[in-house]
């Protein structure tokens, strides 16, 4: 677990919880935002690997495993990460999945699993982190789109793409709803990132996915440098989204 290079903004004693914390882009975040000096609570469904790259992280990082698509869950492991913490300043929203078909003849069960991941696992986990956010009196809200959710890039994507608009949709709302709190709200929208998010994906509409990422697709450390840039912005900034494209894409 290593990086090239790190972000100058330093976030020293802020208190981060980031979701999809145990691989690809979610975990290149916890290890910026370490490496930037802040508290780190981990979260994913993977609760061994969750664990593993905690202790890799070490100093005050804990991990809290959850599912996002489980409210009450979420809800107790979101608090739990608060009061190992001693609060909360930031909340990434990290966790998300990707199943490419088309709506003819896609899977009514992939389908659902991308509404309840990338869209109810980014509500939950705010519900869940405001109250602290506000508290905190300086709060950031990072959630991680795609350029996916500005435009559908193939035939296959729409519903997928349908899921990181909604990202788009309900970030513009929170930052409407908290016009009158101390909590800022920052959309990431990067386009190919090298992970492994699509290596489940069956068929050529995953292998496809995965030719595209593995030969386009940019370093989760990019990505994760833009979330501290983010998080590290004067106060008097709210960074409204950050979109990338790979270089090539």
């Amino acid at each position: 677990m290593s990086r090239e290079h790190g972000p100058s903004e330093s976030l020293a004693g802020r208190r981060v919880l980031v979701t999809g914390a145990s691989s690809g882009i979610g975990e290149a975040i916890a290890l910026a935002v370490v490496a930037a000096g802040a508290h780190a609570a981990l979260l994913a469904r993977s609760a061994d690997r969750l664990r593993e790259v905690a202790g890799q992280l070490g100093g005050t990082t804990v991990a809290v495993p959850a599912d996002v698509t489980d409210v009450l869950a979420m809800r107790d492991a979101v608090d739990l990460a608060a009061e190992r913490l001693g609060g909360l300043d930031a909340v990434v929203a990290c966790a998300g999945v990707a199943r490419p078909g088309t709506v003819a003849e896609g899977d009514p069960a992939d389908f659902r699993l991308m509404v309840e991941v990338n869209v109810l696992g980014v509500v939950h986990t705010v519900q869940a982190a405001l109250p602290h956010l506000i508290a905190s009196g300086a709060g950031d809200i990072v959630t991680m789109s795609s350029m996916s959710g500005r435009r559908v890039p193939r035939g296959t994507m729409g519903v997928y793409s349908g899921t990181k608009f909604a990202v788009h949709a309900i970030s513009e709302g929170l930052r409407l709803e908290l016009e009158d709190e101390p909590v800022r709200v920052t959309t990431i929208a990067p386009g190919y990132v090298d992970t492994a998010i699509a290596d489940d994906v069956p068929g050529e509409r995953g292998k496809a996915f995965r030719d595209a990422v593995s030969s386009n697709g940019i370093r989760p450390s990019t990505v994760a440098d833009l979330v501290v840039t983010a998080l590290g912005a004067p106060r008097e900034a709210e960074l409204v989204e950050l979109a990338v494209l790979p270089t090539g894409e």
